[in-house]
């Protein structure tokens, strides 16, 4: 009768990293986290059994004030499809019906200034996805590479292990090609000894023991 016996569950959630107050406040953690990446990269190497791989999703370098919240909206309005389409289909047919019309003719001035106004703002909110991009590449690469550390130092220590049982196994191999047949011998000539003054027969005149 066999029974079947379920592995305990021992999965731990991978712990996030908080959001910060502003996108200030992220790139400061980022820095402080950056300068004591060598403490932890000796204390990950002390015990990497111990060291649990973090989560960093983009949201988690996006600041919460409100500054941050607009510029979280803007980048995903000038970031949607949509927008992309209403544009350039606005465009289009301004082209046709400036001329049509008569309200903009060639070479369109009306149009290009429109067109030229918000381009400032749209670098700078291009501008302001970009690092926070950059920031949460940079959180992300620092626990990638503390993960990386504890990887490594988890594959040296079965490398040692394998190289041990390595060794090992070359002592038996040796021990039992080489050295057991001649204690086999020599056992077997102790044996024979004993045996032989075990059952060595009484002498002449001798009574048997009894």
């Amino acid at each position: 009768m066999t029974e079947t016996i379920s592995p305990t569950d021992t999965h731990v959630e991978s712990p996030r990293i908080p959001r910060p107050h502003t996108d200030a406040a992220a790139l400061r953690a980022i820095d402080e986290a950056t300068k004591h990446l060598h403490d932890r990269a000796v204390k990950i190497r002390a015990c990497p059994e111990l060291h649990i791989p973090k989560l960093v999703l983009s949201e988690h370098v996006r600041g919460t004030s409100i500054l941050d919240k607009i510029a979280d909206g803007v980048n995903r309005f000038c970031g949607s499809m949509y927008v992309f389409i209403f544009i350039t289909v606005g465009i289009v047919v301004w082209l046709f019906l400036g001329n049509i019309v008569g309200f903009d003719k060639t070479p369109w001035p009306l149009l290009l200034v429109i067109l030229n106004l918000p381009q400032l703002s749209i670098m700078i909110s291009l501008q302001v996805s970009a690092n926070r991009s950059q920031a949460a590449s940079d959180r992300r690469a620092i626990a990638d590479h503390e993960t990386l550390i504890a990887l490594h130092e988890m594959a040296k220590q079965q490398l040692d292990i394998l190289n041990g049982q390595d060794r090992v196994l070359a002592i038996l191999n040796t021990f039992a090609s080489k050295d057991m047949p001649g204690r086999q011998s020599e056992i077997q000539d102790c044996v024979n000894k004993i045996l032989a003054t075990v059952t060595k027969t009484p002498g002449a005149g001798q009574p048997a023991a009894n």
